[in-house]
């Protein structure tokens, strides 16, 4: 059987399919862009991985949800990635665009002015962000664990460009390491964390308005 490659062109047009449709963004995606992009290319690539922002009930002891996972975990669970920001600044400009190095933009910037009438425009503001985001891999065993951290790091990889068109600015592996506050779930569960540096940019709008005609009536109030 011939393996079947998801090319950048197929994944858009499975992205438009999706419910709700996911669009490109207009300037570069922000961080909630980014995490919504995952879930749906991850849907594709993976149908039985879940994507959830840390951390889902079902892997927080002593809840109705995790016991009930545990009753039966072969089949009631599936191996998850749980996501969350640990650190995020204003981002580096300039020529030294390093990961939170250079000079930073502490305030969103001007970009440009979009013509939106003849009698309006709007003028683009933008800011950068730089940011850390930990991925806490969960699966039932360890050798389970370390063949899934591999496999997203392969994706991570393979995926990075496509994310940049779709309007990343950038993704680079960080770290791997262990995370104290999420082993001390204790939950049964065997946990790997990765972390991935992202740039983002957040985009404003301020409308204007050019007035060729003002017409004022005054009423004479005491004729």
């Amino acid at each position: 059987m011939d393996a079947i490659i998801n090319t950048p062109d197929l994944y858009l047009e499975l992205l438009k399919s999706s419910a709700p449709p996911l669009s490109r963004a207009s300037g570069n995606l922000t961080m909630y862009q980014f995490f919504e992009l995952m879930f749906h290319v991850l849907g594709i690539d993976k149908p039985n991985l879940v994507f959830a922002p840390a951390y889902p009930q079902y892997l927080i002891p002593q809840t109705p949800e995790h016991l009930k996972t545990m009753e039966n975990p072969t089949d009631l669970f599936r191996d998850t990635v749980s996501y969350m920001v640990t650190r995020e600044e204003p981002g580096s400009v300039g020529g030294n665009k390093q990961p939170f190095g250079g000079t930073r933009e502490v305030n969103p910037r001007f970009r440009e002015t979009r013509k939106t009438s003849d009698l309006g425009s709007e003028n683009v503001y933008g800011q950068w962000f730089d940011a850390l985001v930990q991925c806490d891999l969960w699966t039932l065993t360890n050798w389970e664990a370390e063949r899934l951290v591999t496999w997203v790091k392969r994706f991570m990889t393979t995926h990075r460009m496509f994310f940049k068109d779709m309007g990343l600015s950038e993704v680079l592996f960080w770290w791997r390491g262990r995370d104290e506050v999420s082993s001390r779930l204790h939950n049964n569960l065997h946990l790997r964390s990765i972390v991935y540096f992202v740039r983002t940019e957040e985009i404003s709008l301020e409308e204007e308005y050019n007035l060729k005609e003002l017409k004022v009536q005054i009423n004479n109030l005491n004729g």
